[in-house]
């Protein structure tokens, strides 16, 4: 037995050690030489993305996911990780930026990294070991971006507050838990690969922070010269950034002058933000490397990129990528930000045309190979197969799935068994209006009580993923409409003052991405909505509204004898709850889920009305209506 537990030993230690040796990708530190990055003797330039959720909880929904304790979905290594890093291999970045990590402040809402002095969650940490073991099976760098000073998943502030809450740029118990914290970077083993940090290579640069003020010179004295003494292998990007040509000199200056430790200079390209890419560099040339660490434009977008490559700039990251989900269903893309086209989805999808998504990410590709004088390779097709999860309505076939990366549309098949012969009973189902806390297809067209199986296959325009897992035997007994009320089609009838809102920001924010809502013409009397099948078994209707829950539902069997429904409600809230950076300038709104379980035998219609009559707002706004029912539709 002993020698049987000897050989396993063994046997594991030679799997680790082949499985560390194919991590090992790449051959050089990327290092400084005036202005230019350098990969060995050859420049390096790159076009790349931020991924602010990569390794840790960035942007989301609250009370979407029931069975975790925190507000935001956890990173699933499983999945979500590397399905993010297959989505940049696609687009053929080779450089991404993490944007910060978390601090624990209190709230027990997210994860944290460092969660008290010199304490770290170590499964929060294993994240990062599992992005750097990526980076360096996909050959993409990091720039590995730590403590930030925006107040949202913790801050510089909690982190202060750790280290008995004095100065953050000043205390010395809070410098030296900072130094600690980079100790513990540096030094730390990866879970995954063996390699220490301070050794691996896929570290394109340490960022001590995002938008460390610009005046924090003395802090960042004596923080560079403290890494550079545990870490002289990687280079160190200027946490600060210039917000027009006047600051990005002032910056220079002060890294020629004072911080020469530090490596690259960092700027932005937004709205807001003044002074080409042109007029930017002109500061730099012939001093230190630049890069545009964030960008992202609904105007003059491929501008940016242009500049980029024409200009010295050594590279750029657009803001930013979101992530397909582990639980079915691509995440979120409207940021906690003053507009609501932060977050781009790849490859790209049609409720993003109104900021040009596809379009910029197909630009992103381009211009990553462009910069690199390589031509653009062919978009490649989708490889994975998507996981098409168990039915969990029962009596229906809703279907839910993890996405294929790569995958614009999707195409749903459908057998009496599980060896086919299968028909596409749906196909270029685009997914991104339905967010990945509802369903994502519905077989309305189900024979009741045949027993069916059913796979999908996403797709793109260079070809078909292979096709999922099976599902079944599905019985359904009764259908489910997933109204999203992107058109009017199943809808009954309706009242003249409720129309489509077509409205982007704020209101993408305030509704957790329910698209289309049905709202009421200011100052006009209360509105009506009617579905009609041939039996209506339930409804649910998800509805937004400020504070005042005025919903109410009725039910008739010929249309013209109504009775109410109220007293069969059961309603579900949740709460509005303001942005953690805007505070209340983009905050959500309350959300009322309003289900009838049964109605009576003989249901035929069922009109939803949205009481406020006469106020002059537009509440409440019905976001999506689920009908099931039995027999055929309108």
């Amino acid at each position: 037995m002993h020698s049987i537990r000897v050989s396993i030993s063994f046997l594991v230690c030679c799997t680790w050690l082949v499985t560390a040796a194919q991590e090992k990708t790449f051959e050089n530190f990327i290092s400084r030489h005036e202005d230019q990055l350098m990969e060995g003797d050859r420049v390096f330039r790159f076009i790349g993305v931020n991924t602010p959720n990569i390794n840790g909880h960035y942007d989301g929904y609250r009370n979407t996911n029931p069975d975790s304790k925190y507000a935001y979905d956890p990173i699933e290594l499983s999945f979500e990780m590397e399905n993010y890093f297959k989505d940049l291999d696609q687009m053929g970045v080779t450089v991404i930026r993490n944007w910060g990590i978390p601090v624990a402040d209190g709230s027990d809402e997210y994860e944290a990294v460092v969660e008290g002095p010199g304490k770290y969650n170590e499964t929060a940490l294993r994240r990062i070991d599992k992005m750097l073991q990526l980076c360096n099976r996909y050959r993409i760098r990091v720039i590995l971006c730590l403590v930030k000073e925006n107040r949202i998943f913790g801050s510089t502030s909690s982190f202060a507050q750790l280290y008995g809450g004095g100065d953050y740029y000043k205390s010395k118990a809070v410098k030296d838990g900072y130094k600690q914290l980079l100790e513990t970077m540096v030094n730390r083993k990866n879970t995954y690969t063996g390699e220490l940090y301070k050794n691996d290579k896929a570290i394109l640069a340490w960022e001590f922070g995002n938008e460390v003020p610009n005046s924090k010179v003395e802090w960042l004295i004596e923080m560079t010269n403290f890494l550079k003494t545990i870490d002289p292998n990687h280079l160190i990007a200027d946490p600060r950034r210039a917000n027009g040509p006047g600051q990005m000199d002032t910056l220079v200056n002060d890294v020629i002058n004072k911080i020469p430790n530090i490596d690259i200079v960092k700027t932005r390209q937004y709205p807001n933000y003044r002074g080409s890419v042109a007029e930017l560099w002109d500061q730099c040339k012939g001093k230190r490397p630049m890069i545009i660490d964030e960008f992202q434009r609904k105007e003059n977008f491929e501008n940016i990129l242009k500049e980029i490559v024409e200009t010295g700039t050594s590279g750029g990251l657009l803001w930013s990528l979101m992530k397909n989900q582990y639980r079915g269903g691509i995440g979120g893309h409207a940021l906690f930000h003053s507009y609501s086209w932060g977050g781009s989805r790849w490859p790209g999808f049609k409720s993003g045309d109104y900021f040009n998504e596809s379009e910029n990410l197909m630009q992103i590709r381009a211009y990553s190979y462009k910069i690199r004088g390589l031509d653009t390779p062919p978009l490649p097709p989708p490889t994975d197969r998507p996981f098409l999860y168990q039915c969990e309505e029962k009596g229906i076939a809703a279907l839910k799935w993890r996405c294929s990366s790569g995958s614009k549309f999707y195409h749903v098949e459908r057998s009496s068994s599980p060896g086919g012969p299968w028909t596409i009973i749906a196909d270029s189902i685009d997914i991104s209006y339905d967010l990945y806390f509802y369903p994502m297809f519905s077989d309305t067209g189900a024979v009741a009580g045949q027993a069916y199986y059913y796979r999908v296959a996403g797709k793109n325009k260079s070809g078909i993923s292979p096709s999922s897992n099976i599902v079944g035997p599905v019985i359904s007994t009764h259908h489910m409409l997933m109204d999203n009320l992107s058109n009017l089609h199943f809808v009954f009838s309706k009242s003249d003052n409720l129309s489509v809102s077509a409205e982007t920001y704020p209101r993408l924010r305030q509704t957790e991405e329910d698209y289309f809502q049905l709202v009421r013409l200011p100052g006009s009397p209360a509105g009506e909505l009617i579905y009609k099948a041939d039996q209506i078994k339930s409804i649910s209707v998800f509805v937004f509204n400020d504070t005042i829950d005025q919903v109410s539902l009725q039910y008739s069997f010929d249309g013209k004898k109504w009775k109410s429904a109220d007293k069969h409600v059961t309603k579900k809230l949740r709460p509005g709850y303001p942005s953690p950076i805007s505070e209340m300038k983009d905050n959500s709104i309350n959300k009322y889920t309003y289900t009838v379980d049964k109605f009576p035998k003989k249901t035929r219609y069922v009109r939803i009305s949205t009481g406020n009559a006469g106020m002059m707002n537009s509440f409440p706004w019905i976001g999506r209506v689920h009908l099931v029912y039995q027999g055929r539709i309108n």
